[in-house]
């Protein structure tokens, strides 16, 4: 049995009509849900601009690349904006392989 490393998603506000979302751990099949319900709380609260800090994921599967996508068609479904501010080296490769850094709001 793998090891797996609890997701958690902390909420941080940083300025009127943002908000920060951190997070950590593994997101895949068992908690992708998890962060689409999330931001589905976020965008029927006003919210405007979403930013993602995944810098602390360790472990993402075809569901989490999924919730994602979820999350950035929900918030251009609402109006809002999705960008992702940290990243790890494994997830940028993935977004690449995967062609989503051409759909992604990416940080240099």
């Amino acid at each position: 049995m793998l090891d797996k490393t609890p997701f958690r998603a902390e909420v941080r506000s940083t300025v009127a009509g943002t908000t920060l979302l951190v997070l950590t751990g593994d997101l895949d099949y068992d908690t992708a849900a998890e962060l689409f319900t999330l931001a589905g709380e976020l965008f029927s609260a006003d919210l405007r601009h979403l930013e993602l800090d995944l810098a602390g994921l360790e472990f993402v599967d075809s569901s989490g690349v999924a919730a994602l996508i979820n999350v950035y068609n929900a918030a251009h479904g609402n109006g809002s904006t999705m960008r992702i501010v940290a990243l790890t080296s494994y997830l940028r490769h993935l977004f690449k392989v995967t062609a989503l850094d051409q759909v992604f709001d990416l940080p240099d």
